[in-house]
């Protein structure tokens, strides 16, 4: 069974600079601090690794302290990813991503602060699991709806809202707002249920080609169900809004997984 490594943030930094990688897509352009913080982090960082057998030190002063193999090889795949999956819930900001590089994909997380956990997933059939494991909860009530809703992003923000608050019967009006229904905008509002949590769901494909390709959902999770939220096709001022359960969110997980292993 493959390891999981955590190490922290000026490990991370040290190892890709001793690997020669480029700093990964999921850490984005954030600047270094200045040079004597840095230097001193990056020395503490040599003794940490080594002493969890994580770097192997050189046997003379002209070597070049060498990572551990297998951590080493997790971070190629994130720092050479071809396609990304993300999941980001919050408050506060939590973020995971799953970086693929051909037939290799790797779970990045950061369980604290500075604090980064690299492993290894056994393949795409597992894209799937590792996504919904970062959803909660995931046995969602299912809900039947033979067509979305269709709402502008503005109109689903205030509904959010009012749902947050308790306030049921705001979020349905929000809905009747847009020219639903009374008993469909109830029946929606119904089958989610009061103070739900939000993730964004993002899947890049082609991120090393020059016009890298992109698709994004938003899932609002409840006590009695979900919302899945995707752009509606040939709308574009529009979102399409599904109520989602346990079974259709691992489906639409699943189409994101699969759509970024088309690519490889």
């Amino acid at each position: 069974m493959p390891h999981a490594f955590q190490i922290s943030h000026a490990e991370l930094l040290l190892l890709l600079g001793l690997l020669e990688l480029p700093r990964p897509f999921a850490l984005g352009q954030g600047t270094l601090p200045p040079r004597p913080a840095l230097e001193g982090a990056l020395s503490a960082a040599v003794g940490s690794l080594a002493a969890r057998n994580l770097l192997t030190l050189p046997q003379s002063s002209e070597g070049q302290p060498v990572p551990h193999t297998e951590l080493a090889s997790l971070l190629r795949t994130a720092a050479l990813a071809d396609s990304l999956l993300i999941v980001a819930s919050g408050p506060p900001t939590r973020l995971g991503h799953i970086s693929c590089a051909g037939d290799r994909f790797v779970f990045h997380s950061s369980p604290a602060p500075d604090v980064h956990r690299f492993e290894a997933i056994a393949g795409a059939d597992q894209l799937a699991d590792t996504m919904l494991a970062l959803l909660a909860p995931a046995s969602l009530n299912e809900a039947d709806s033979p067509a979305p809703l269709l709402i502008n992003g503005e109109a689903l923000l205030t509904a959010f809202n009012a749902l947050q608050h308790n306030d049921l019967k705001m979020a349905t009006w929000v809905l009747e707002q847009q020219g639903k229904p009374t008993e469909l905008a109830r029946a929606f509002v119904a089958a989610i249920g009061p103070q739900p949590a939000r993730y964004a769901l993002a899947a890049i494909r082609r991120i090393r080609q020059p016009q890298p390709e992109a698709r994004g959902a938003l899932l609002i999770a409840g006590q009695n169900g979900g919302w899945w939220a995707a752009p509606a096709p040939d709308r574009d001022d529009c979102l399409a809004l599904w109520p989602v359960g346990g079974n259709s969110l691992r489906q639409r997980v699943g189409e994101l997984g699969a759509w970024i292993c088309e690519a490889a």
